[in-house]
């Protein structure tokens, strides 16, 4: 439990140390009294715990290595009664089960929003509350125990010859025999021999004197079970002095003596948690008399125990104002905390800043103040970095070109820019629309929409369903078009709203521009494919007849030349027809394909090594003009007799040639529509297999390979699973 009874110290152990600090600055702001301490792991959050109490341990579910319900096992084997809330963003039935069966407990899940904190403050409180209460329940228990304990109410009754005449009810129970039983038995059957020679003492003493003789011996019960009892003797006489009775009255203090050692050895931890705790913890008295500084005091501020018992509060901490803190210190009550910020000076002079928490208390009579510093440096650092940050996100929203505005969940202006004013012709400037109404911002650049109420409403129904919609087209009366992005954020008090509005007006008259220009393409393709191979067709024919009967080298350069213009009309169509297009997508077994390539393609004397062993998802038609083209590019710059090695790679393929190879700098203009080396080339093959590759999302590259020709490389292919 934690040093002071107002403050809660709570222990948060989430893998995710950003939603761990960011809970934790939540639970603090809910309640002042919180203490909240983070941990990243189960293991470091079993230390911390080793280390130092807690009120609370709040733990994620899912995280590496060891999960919640491990830790609520650990924590369960050495406090049964700790409070454990099991907060997961992992939530189930399964779960919820197993950690209500491991003793949790409370289970919560992680929502979105700020208003699970809220919850989650109070599941912790009420947790603490009743743990307190039922330890404080505990303790009033063991004090009434101790008490009936300590009263003599197990009552035995000797003669002068110390033989048993009589015990009571509570005695019974205490040793376990019955009066009966005892009746006639001297002290010896129901004490160890371990006690006889004290017993003896006690009785010879009492056989000689009158009055009461006190002592504490170990007895022995009916059942063999050894115990400790408190014996309170006295010898009672009639009025000449003769011994009537020895009455002796005794409790069990087993568990007192247990109990008593346990303190020792608690207080024995206690002292051992002052000197070994990660804070700096002072003691002083209310006319800031520093009295006992903890060793991690003395390591953090450079000076010594008897140095700063030597010194006063406000010598260390150079912000504090003597009278002002004394008067602070006598207005507290016995218990009541104080938190504040301040700094520290060390002995060299350096200072750094501490958060402090400072409470009155009663230690052993005196009146003092327990004050735990914190180095928080770091979290300092990290305010003011967030600071620099907020700023330089203010000015890039400010220089953003699109149109940004952002709402509160109470629908008031958090952020604006200029732009979005521009877009919507809204007067003012954004630092004066802050906290204005977004509802009548929106009824205002409504108005220049073609659909006033519509634009309202939609505006309404995104915030409503608060799912993200990206690029909404909004039409503006002047004939503009705008492209709308709305996007749901999470914000301290709940949930706001990011709209982005950008002038689409220029973009959409170039698409049109754009389809315009493909549909003359498209035209002229069909024009290609129709009246100019036709002609060209019966050119090749009437050259391959005057062929037959002249034999001539015109004719055949001419014939050369007529299939070169096909093939390029054929790729040119290829390019212009088919595009970054690609149809449905399949299961293709590579080698399957390539082998089906290699016989379409005319390959003379060259050979195919096929070590391809994989599935790829593709559009088959497109991937063989892809294949085709690559083993045609090798069979013609390579040599008829060529070997063309087609293998796996770990995302994608190769095809490898034993040619000439291409030199390093052309190995990017290959792809470029119309590069060619050959004299029978139409410089367009590579470039519809880079077109081909880009169309399914892969990538293709050119470069050397083993046997110094060329490798082209086809990488970011999807592979088929093993299941499928």
């Amino acid at each position: 439990m934690s040093e002071t009874v107002n403050e809660v110290a709570v222990l948060h152990v989430d893998d995710d140390e950003s939603f761990a600090e960011l809970t934790a600055a939540f639970l603090e702001r809910e309640h002042d009294r919180f203490r909240v301490e983070t941990a990243a792991s189960v293991a470091a959050g079993l230390d911390r715990l080793a280390d130092e109490e807690f009120d609370c341990v709040v733990s994620d579910y899912d995280m590496p290595s060891l999960d919640g319900l491990d830790f609520l096992d650990a924590v369960r084997e050495d406090d049964p009664e700790l409070p454990f809330i099991l907060y997961t963003g992992k939530g189930s039935e399964e779960v919820a089960s197993d950690a209500i069966s491991a003793g949790v407990t409370d289970y919560l899940q992680k929502e979105h929003g700020t208003s699970q904190y809220t919850v989650l403050a109070n599941r912790i409180e009420n947790a603490v509350e009743q743990y307190r209460s039922r330890t404080a329940l505990k303790a009033s228990e063991q004090r009434l125990s101790l008490f009936i304990e300590q009263s003599p109410l197990g009552v035995i009754e000797y003669d002068r010859d110390f033989r048993i005449v009589g015990v009571n009810e509570r005695a019974e129970g205490i040793l376990g025999y019955s009066e009966a039983e005892l009746r006639g038995h001297t002290w010896e059957a129901i004490v160890t021999e371990d006690s006889y020679e004290n017993v003896d003492t006690v009785t010879d003493q009492l056989a000689t004197d009158t009055g009461g003789y006190h002592s504490v011996d170990e007895n022995v019960r009916k059942d063999g079970e050894h115990i400790r009892c408190e014996w309170h003797n006295r010898v009672v006489t009639d009025d000449d002095g003769e011994v009537v009775a020895v009455f002796s009255l005794f409790q069990d203090v087993t568990e007192r003596i247990e109990r008593e050692e346990r303190l020792r050895e608690t207080t024995a931890r206690l002292t051992a948690l002052f000197e070994e705790s990660p804070d700096m913890v002072n003691v002083h008295n209310v006319d800031g008399d520093i009295i006992d500084p903890n060793p991690q005091l003395c390591e953090a501020t450079g000076y010594s125990a008897a140095e700063l018992t030597e010194m006063k509060v406000w010598d260390l901490d150079r912000t504090l104002d003597a009278e002002r803190a004394t008067a602070i210190w006598n207005d507290m009550e016995q218990g009541d905390r104080r938190r504040a910020e301040s700094v520290y000076t060390r002995k060299d002079g350096s200072t750094f800043p501490v958060e402090v928490h400072a409470r009155r208390l009663d230690l052993a009579g005196e009146d003092r103040f327990v004050a735990i510093s914190r180095d928080v440096s770091e979290r300092v650092d990290h305010e003011d970095e967030l600071e620099r940050t907020n700023a330089l996100l203010s000015t890039l929203v400010g220089a953003l070109p699109v149109g940004v505005l952002a709402e509160n969940s109470d629908r008031t202006v958090l952020a604006v820019n200029d732009r979005l004013l521009e877009l919507f012709d809204i007067s003012g400037s954004p630092a004066n629309l802050v906290d204005a109404d977004c509802r009548e911002l929106a009824r205002e650049a409504g108005e220049l929409t073609t659909d006033p109420e519509g634009f309202v409403e939609r505006v309404d129904e995104l915030i409503s369903e608060s799912e993200p919609v990206y690029a909404e087209s909004v039409e503006l009366e002047n004939g503009r078009a705008l492209a709308r992005s709305y996007e749901p954020i999470e914000l301290p008090d709940g949930t706001g709203h990011l709209w982005m509005y950008r002038d689409t007006t220029e973009q959409r008259e170039r698409e049109r521009q754009l389809q315009r220009q493909n549909e003359r393409l498209s035209e002229f393709a069909s024009v290609v494919s129709h009246d100019l191979r036709n002609p060209l067709n019966v050119t090749a024919g009437n050259v391959e007849l005057a062929r037959e009967e002249h034999d001539s080298d015109r004719l055949a350069t001419a014939a050369e030349a007529l299939d070169r213009i096909g093939d390029l009309i054929d790729d040119l169509l290829t390019l212009a027809r088919e595009g970054d297009d690609v149809g449905d997508r399949e299961l293709v077994s590579l080698s399957s394909l390539v082998a089906d390539c290699w016989r379409t393609v005319e390959t003379a004397d060259a050979d195919l090594r096929n070590e391809l062993t994989v599935t790829v998802v593709a559009d088959r038609s497109r991937l063989q003009q892809l294949v085709e083209n690559l083993v045609r590019n090798s069979v013609e710059h390579g040599g008829p007799d060529v070997t063309v090695t087609v293998g796996d790679l770990p995302n994608g393929f190769y095809v490898a040639d034993d040619g000439d190879g291409i030199p390093t700098d052309h190995r990017d203009t290959v792809f470029e529509a119309g590069y060619t080396t050959s004299r029978s080339g139409t410089g367009f093959g590579l470039a519809i297999v880079k077109q081909v590759a880009e169309a399914h999302g892969w990538e293709v590259r050119a470069t050397e390979s083993a046997e110094g020709g060329t490798r082209f490389e086809i990488t970011g292919v999807d592979f088929a699973d093993a299941n499928d």
